[in-house]
């Protein structure tokens, strides 16, 4: 289990080989290909469907999770996933203000912790501008 733990974890393992740890490994590892950088989107879109929450979390840390599998998961029937990707600084604001709506409180508080922390930090400005601005004709449904 250690070599698959490391291939798991490495940004140079062949996509082959994520995806068959990812088909064939226990949750604990699947979690690790989720957080793998270097893990294919087809692969990153599959393992957002994932029975254990904790994997779904880890796609959504995942910097290189495509914005349409963020937006999935923000409707995840897990609250922990969505807090998780509320309390993510590095998600984009459209995600993030989402998330402030949510029906969950805690998940809601939050979403909306987060987004003043960036406000206060001036992170906002400009940082998101390339990731929203393409959607800001076609508003995502959320729900």
């Amino acid at each position: 289990m250690q070599k698959k733990f490391k291939a798991a974890v490495n940004p140079n393992t062949p996509t082959s080989i994520l995806a068959d740890l990812a088909e064939n490994c226990p949750s604990w590892i699947q979690e690790r290909v989720a957080e793998n950088p270097s893990a294919p989107h087809e692969l990153l879109t599959k393992l957002a469907q994932h029975c254990c929450s904790a994997v779904r979390t880890a796609v959504a840390d995942n910097g290189s999770t495509v914005i349409e599998v963020l937006v999935r998961l923000v409707n995840d029937e897990s609250a922990d996933v969505r807090y998780a990707i509320a309390e993510n600084h590095h998600m984009p604001l459209l995600v993030l203000e989402a998330l402030a709506e949510d029906e969950n409180p805690y998940v809601a508080q939050r979403a909306q912790k987060t987004l003043v922390r960036l406000s206060d930090n001036k992170i906002l400005e400009g940082r998101f501008s390339i990731i929203t601005k393409p959607l800001e004709g076609n508003r995502v449904q959320f729900g």
